[in-house]
């Protein structure tokens, strides 16, 4: 079974929590499974929480005023909200449209690890992705610096220079997740140009108390809104790309988006068609020669004219 890279970093928060927790982090997990499907009320609740305590030989169950502290701490630990609709006195999850996306992989992670929390006996039949990822151990105290606005400092080493390229002090911004790698969007108190850092490249991590002023115009989710892995051009406009796929690709494109702008264009028996809006990057260039013959580039022609002379020399 191979955990995506989101979920693993989930999955290690949620194991040091359990570790000091026990069955209260079960619990919030649970109440947070039922809620998802549809609401419930405090009784609804507390009928599946005692079945699962029959199921597991533990005891989940919890008086209302535990239960409303179990709701405080869900949204601190986790920033998943519930709320009381007093209308029918059911409770719910809250979507507040901008941390939906972060839920949901917040949600993903507490089905794996449900999942995956199970009798050793079953561990014969999990398989895991060795490629763990290396640097999550500076999501932490970089995650906590982009709260404080404090600076960080680091020795950064680049992966076309064998030698490293020195300490770096920057303004931490913000941390992307691309392809079983975490980056670190920063600013450079040397030029004060926005920097992308692997966070696999990062050595010697401090933090500091150095305070900095947060751009204002800087908005992560615009910076990457229309790019495909890291790369973020500042003055190219993303382009309109038209994709069609063939044969058994084409059911991966399907559940699994190659964009967030992907929009369907064509599905019938002979192609699944799609249409993106993004920059063409170098990582979006090597995506689509991964699909090989399965997947035609109809726009737009630089593009098309890009794979096909990488398809020729490989």
């Amino acid at each position: 079974m191979a955990l995506r890279l989101a979920t693993f970093t989930f999955l290690e928060f949620f194991k040091k929590y359990n570790m000091d927790n026990g069955s209260i982090n079960e619990r919030h997990s649970l109440i947070i499974r039922k809620i998802r499907k549809c609401p419930a009320t405090f009784e609804e609740i507390i009928d599946y929480l005692s079945i699962e305590s029959d199921i597991q030989e533990k005891n989940f169950v919890v008086s209302i005023r535990t239960f409303q502290r179990d709701i405080e701490q869900i949204l601190l630990r986790y920033n998943i909200e519930i709320k009381n609709n007093k209308s029918n006195n059911t409770y719910y999850l809250v979507d507040d449209g901008e941390s939906i996306q972060f839920n949901e992989r917040v949600l993903e992670a507490f089905d794996t690890f449900n999942a995956l929390n199970v009798s050793e006996r079953l561990s014969q039949h999990l398989f895991f992705d060795n490629r763990i990822p290396p640097g999550t151990e500076h999501l932490q105290p970089i995650l906590q610096a982009i709260k404080n606005s404090t600076l960080v400092e680091f020795v950064y080493t680049k992966f076309n220079e064998e030698q490293t390229s020195g300490k770096r002090l920057v303004c931490p911004l913000g941390l992307k997740e691309f392809r079983y790698r975490w980056y670190m969007i920063a600013k450079d108190t040397k030029g004060n140009a926005i920097k992308t850092f692997g966070l696999d490249r990062i050595s010697d991590l401090k933090t500091t108390r150095l305070p900095f002023e947060r751009p204002k115009d800087f908005n992560l989710e615009e910076m990457f809104r229309y790019c495909f892995g890291i790369t973020s051009p500042k003055t190219e406009k993303p382009s309109i790309v038209e994709l069609s796929f063939v044969g058994y690709q084409r059911r991966y494109i399907q559940t699994l988006p190659l964009h967030a702008t992907q929009i369907t264009l064509v599905d019938n028996e002979k192609e699944f068609r799609v249409q993106l809006k993004l920059f063409i990057s170098r990582e979006f260039v090597m995506e689509l020669l991964s699909y090989g013959n399965e997947v035609q580039v109809l726009k737009p022609a630089r593009l098309k004219k890009q794979v096909e002379e990488r398809n020729i020399t490989v």
